[in-house]
């Protein structure tokens, strides 16, 4: 940024995209305005176009109701924003393209990077990410400044190009460990590999990822969210993807309800524009999903639970869906 550019500052002062909210303008001289953190996207709106903010961040579950809004109201393209960055959760190729609409003269960067390690990866959209008929999540990049990040695959080797692996992260804004939690400690840090004689501790992700041609990661799912239904494996994150593809939807958070006999019971949790039925969102995913990844159950709602920081509340809606299975 530079010193005439202004940063929103709305993220919770305990989520840690609030560091940079407020340090980067430190940095460079530029202007910060400060907005209650939670603010419905009218608020939002009604601030950037007041005070002419040129920076702002989003979760892209915000940042999907956002543009629905700006859509909806049918809102100028506030021309004074000119970078928007997303991180938190994987930013659907659905959103950019409707960013390309509402917002043609911002530019959107996609960040990664966990609490543990802060951000570590970015990724500057492209044409090419706005493509009709993608249905992948947009990639989370390379590697920040100061950080090295690599995919350690099945095998415990490096991942090469079309390789999947978990995302290790290098960099000197690692976590030193989990207060109070020597054994996730132990656990998510460890010395590399590949170099095991240097006396540094990496972060394990848990995230899989796969490098493109391009050099930049493609997120592909929480190594701990691989589920198995009826003796498939399944990556809940290609169910979503193929929910977002749909130009209707909204939010969607899929589900793995624990069941006995085949493994899991997958429910998806839709949030859609009006006129958008069950039977069309079906026909749409199955004609994109092999049929043992089918939701068996899809619940329409107003919109999606939210956590404190803005993220789809998945915690709840799991808590949900088991009662139902009980109840």
């Amino acid at each position: 940024p530079k010193p005439t550019d202004k940063i929103l500052q709305k993220t919770p002062y305990t989520f840690d995209v609030s560091v940079w909210e407020l340090l980067w303008g430190i940095w460079n001289g530029s202007s910060i305005v400060f907005v209650q953190p939670n603010k419905e996207p009218d608020a939002i709106i009604e601030i950037i176009n007041k005070e002419n903010i040129s920076i702002v961040h989003f979760i892209p579950s915000m940042f999907g109701m956002f543009l629905s809004f700006l859509d909806k109201k049918n809102f100028l393209s506030l021309p004074s924003l000119k970078y928007i960055f997303c991180s938190g959760e994987p930013l659907e190729s659905s959103q950019v393209q409707e960013s390309l609409y509402a917002l043609p003269q911002a530019k959107i960067y996609n960040l990664y990077g966990p609490t543990e390690t802060n951000v570590c990866t970015y990724y500057k959209v492209m044409p090419g990410d706005l493509a009709p008929d993608r249905t992948e999540p947009v990639p989370v990049g390379i590697a920040c400044e100061n950080t090295e990040v690599f995919a350690v695959t099945e095998a415990g080797e490096r991942g090469s190009v079309g390789e999947e692996g978990e995302l290790y992260v290098r960099s000197s804004t690692v976590m030193k460990g989990y207060w109070g939690r020597p054994q996730d400690s132990a656990r998510f840090l460890t010395r590399s590999p590949f170099n095991p004689h240097y006396d540094e501790l990496l972060y394990r992700t848990g995230d899989i990822v796969r490098m493109l041609p391009s050099g930049d990661y493609q997120y592909l799912g929480r190594k701990d969210k691989m589920i198995k239904s009826r003796g498939y494996r399944i990556e809940i994150g290609e169910i979503e993807a193929a929910f977002h593809a749909h130009p209707g939807v909204r939010e969607v958070a899929v589900i793995a309800v624990p069941d006995d006999e085949i493994g899991a019971r997958i429910v998806a949790f839709v949030a859609a524009t009006e006129g958008v039925t069950r039977g069309e969102l079906e026909k749409f995913c199955i004609e994109r999903l092999p049929r043992y990844m089918m939701p068996e159950k899809m619940t329409f709602e107003a919109e999606l639970p939210k956590t404190s920081t803005g993220k789809i509340d998945k915690a709840l809606l799991e808590r949900r869906s088991r009662s139902d299975e009980h109840g």
